[in-house]
């Protein structure tokens, strides 16, 4: 059984994640809507997003370890 903190932790994780998502989206409309859209940036952006959307279907509350690194901080995802 899990504890509060525990779904505080998973609640924060996967909105984090979710926010990523969405930003990433964003970042993919821009670049899709120039004149000379970088099919090579469009193509990692999709790739990084796969990859977050991937952690979110995976994350669980009881894995500790993880919704807590993703809900510190300091987590800044996959994007520097």
């Amino acid at each position: 059984m899990t504890s509060t903190s525990q779904w505080v932790h998973y609640d924060v994780a996967r909105n984090r994640l979710l926010v990523q998502i969405g930003e990433l989206d964003h970042l993919i409309d821009q670049e899709q809507s120039t004149t000379a859209p970088d099919a090579a940036k469009i193509e990692a952006l999709e790739n990084e997003q796969s990859a977050l959307i991937e952690q979110s279907d995976m994350l669980s509350a009881d894995d500790l370890d993880l919704t807590s690194k993703i809900a510190s901080p300091d987590w800044t995802g996959q994007r520097q």
